[in-house]
């Protein structure tokens, strides 16, 4: 057991590793998670996309995609503005949005 400069005991050994291990690990994975965004716009942007067309479907998709983090059809794929490319799985987004 050891004794913290103020004189209070601490957990000695794997207990103490296992906390501090587990503690840096949820600090990370909520400083990686985005802000949940609100139910009301995610229906608002998913009706939108089901009723879109075009370059603005696409468009859509991309931003609902990015925002809630989906997987991309191809890893590290970026959207030309001039010319929109579909960036995340169709099977991903109808999860999603039947979610919502």
């Amino acid at each position: 057991m050891r004794i913290d400069l103020d004189g209070s005991k601490l957990q000695s050994g794997r207990n103490h590793s296992v906390t501090l291990c587990f503690g840096a690990a949820l600090a990370l994975a909520s400083a990686l998670t985005p802000p949940p965004s609100r139910a009301g716009d995610l229906n608002r942007d998913c009706l939108r996309w089901a009723s879109a067309s075009g370059t603005a479907r696409i468009e859509l998709a991309n931003q609902l995609g990015a925002e809630h983090l989906l997987t991309k059809n191809t890893r590290l794929a970026e959207s030309d503005p001039s010319k929109p490319l579909e960036l995340y799985r169709f099977g991903d987004l109808q999860r999603l949005c039947r979610g919502a």
